[in-house]
């Protein structure tokens, strides 16, 4: 199905906004206690009885798991939840029952009654709310979410293990950003702060801490200290005690930056798991745990997008569209496609073109499941631009900020910009996704090829230079920073870390061809040669794109064969070939007739055939 238009999505909306009556959840409580499911189980219908009874009367607030022992299960003192699990093992068979109950006999009922993982209040919807969801049968009992208000979390206080004051004060400082950021987030609800104090021995079990706080996930972390880096590393944990994400990240503070360090780490934990889908952001459902069991697999896949290397792109690919192939509704992996198809069109693979339509497919295909998921009018307009159809594009970029903030949509929305020259507004979009997530590898990347586009080499310099404040640098970094130290004059500097590179590059085309240009453009074209001869750079059956074929022939001084590959890639509209209109490599042939033609097609966005026949 595809998804609903605004005015079916007002009424889905006014709907799930209508009460349940009392005498509703009375009879829906009646029937399901007469059925055969609860009727061969007298202490599951005493539980469900007690806990409706306490939420239609206004007094849910008692429902903790002593006072469900106390009255369900007639424990006496001393009673110790912590000890005894017959509260959560039966929660855990309620929730199981009622599943079972909704998908046979209960299937037609006017009323579903649901309990949160981790929570002993009932919910009450209409059923035909879920019917009519525009996530279609993404959301309800079967699906890949269910009836709640969002994502209720947990911060554990991040533990030092160092022991000495810097970890401490980062231990902390980064539980306090994390709570904080977190209750920013759209479809988060965290837990009170107070709360949390009173777990004593429950925090190393966290089921029980689960149980007690009616929380799905729980956030909890170490700070390590060695020299003067720091090492945090944080881990996702969900309600039955299982981990679903662990990241780990370094940096270098010193006095002065450590506040801001603190939340930017926080920052960027929050930023690579807060919810996705519009739904839970905007508090109308919660994560099902049909859709739990996914999550390690959709947050490892993010995880090697978000490393942005040639490599790494065709493994996150493959977890995506596995992903899709357990759950076909489900957006956020059908964005994650997109971008990994983007990935490598912007990273050198040849017929990118194909690529770019492949992640326009999932970009639509996420936009007919979810319309209001921010990252897929992003990999929208990523793979509009790409097509230069600059002016959609730039739509899909803006109505991605108008849903919401998300790091890596302000980070496309700036190259986008840069690529178009307009470099102040770019600037600020990328001030902000850095704000956001500064220890992002595509971040740094970003950040680096922006000051070599805008010619702020001085800065980039300066800015790369410095200890390793937000970790280490990836390669596509040292590459850029490489090309900065060449137009400031610095060969030999330049020609050194292309040596670092070729130490750890191994056969990856993608560096190679960057090594080769930068020991030609450093003046050493004999062995930029010996780089090119060894890995066949320039062999047309070699698998990186014409534009960058074009970028090292013209390093090499071969300036008609640069021209003649950019025409090349004009004819196979290749994703990079926008970057030839700020790119300071292309300064010596960009007034070249024939360059000019190609650059005035893609900003057009007009293919005419004339273009191939111009004379150079």
């Amino acid at each position: 199905m595809g998804y609903l238009d605004q005015e079916s999505l007002s009424r889905v909306n006014e709907a799930n906004d209508m009460a349940v009556s009392e005498q509703a959840v009375r009879e829906e409580l009646e029937r399901l206690l007469q059925s055969p499911i609860f009727a061969q189980s007298d202490r599951l219908g005493r539980f469900l009885r007690f806990t409706v009874e306490h939420a239609i009367g206004g007094t849910q607030d008692v429902l903790k798991e002593y006072l469900i022992g106390a009255e369900v299960y007639d424990r006496r003192p001393p009673y110790h939840p912590s000890q005894d699990s017959i509260v959560r093992t039966e929660a855990r068979r309620l929730r199981s029952k009622l599943k079972e109950y909704y998908e046979g006999e209960g299937k037609g009922d006017p009323i579903f009654i649901y309990f949160r993982p981790g929570s002993y209040v009932p919910v009450f919807r209409w059923r035909g709310n879920l019917d009519s969801h525009p996530l279609t049968s993404a959301i309800g009992e079967n699906g890949l979410f269910m009836p709640g208000n969002g994502s209720p979390i947990a911060v554990i206080p991040f533990v030092d293990m160092s022991a000495s004051p810097l970890t401490a004060a980062c231990a902390h400082g980064i539980t306090d950003e994390l709570i904080h950021i977190l209750m920013r987030t759209a479809g988060c609800r965290v837990i009170a702060a107070s709360s949390m104090m009173q777990l004593g021995s429950l925090a190393n079990d966290i089921p029980a801490l689960a149980d007690k706080l009616g929380v799905q996930f729980v956030f909890e972390g170490t700070v390590r200290e060695e020299g003067n880096r720091i090492r945090v590393t944080s881990r996702l944990v969900n309600a039955d005690g299982f981990q679903l994400w662990s990241q780990r990240i370094e940096a270098e503070p010193d006095a002065n930056s450590l506040f801001r360090i603190e939340e930017q780490i926080a920052s960027a934990l929050v930023s690579r798991v807060a919810p996705r889908q519009s739904v839970v952001r905007k508090l109308q459902a919660s994560a099902a745990p049909s859709l739990l069991k996914l999550y390690p697999a959709i947050l490892a896949a993010e995880e090697l997008l978000e490393k942005g290397n040639a490599a790494d792109l065709p493994a996150a690919l493959a977890r995506f569209q596995a992903v899709t192939q357990s759950a076909p509704e489900y957006a956020r992996a059908h964005c994650g496609i997109a971008q990994c198809y983007i990935g490598m069109a912007q990273r050198g693979a040849p017929e990118s073109a194909q690529l770019v339509a492949q992640a326009r497919k999932a970009s639509l295909r996420a936009l007919e499941l979810d319309p209001e998921m921010i990252e897929a009018h992003s990999a929208m307009a990523c793979a509009l631009a790409m097509e230069w159809n600059w002016k959609e594009a730039e739509t899909n970029f803006m109505r991605a900020l108008e849903l919401g903030s998300h790091h890596g949509t302000y980070r496309q929305f700036a190259t986008f910009l840069a690529a178009l020259g307009r470099f102040d507004e770019a600037w600020s979009y990328l001030q902000i996704a850095q704000q956001i997530d500064p220890f992002s590898y595509r971040q740094k990347a970003s950040y680096a090829r922006f000051l070599f586009w805008s010619r702020r080499y001085k800065e980039e310099a300066e800015h790369f230079s410095k200890p390793l404040m937000y970790g280490p640098l990836p390669p596509e970094v040292l590459k850029y920073h490489a090309l900065v130290e060449v137009q400031l004059g610095h060969g030999e500097e330049a020609k050194k870390i292309a040596q670092s590179m070729q130490r750890s590059a191994g056969a990856q085309s993608l560096f190679q061809t960057a090594i080769a240009e930068i020991y030609a453009l450093s003046g050493d074209k004999a062995l930029a040669g010996e780089v090119v001869d060894e890995f066949g750079l320039l062999d047309p059956a070699h698998p990186t794109s014409k534009f960058r074929k074009a970028s090292l022939s013209l390093a090499l001084g071969d300036v008609n064969k640069a021209i003649s590959l950019l025409n090349e890639s004009w004819e196979q509209r290749e994703a990079e070939l926008p970057w030839l209109a700020v790119d300071a490599r292309f300064d010596p042939i960009r007034e070249r007739p024939r360059v000019g033609k190609i650059l005035r097609s893609v900003r057009s966005g007009v293919v005419s055939a004339s273009n191939a026949t111009v004379d150079s």
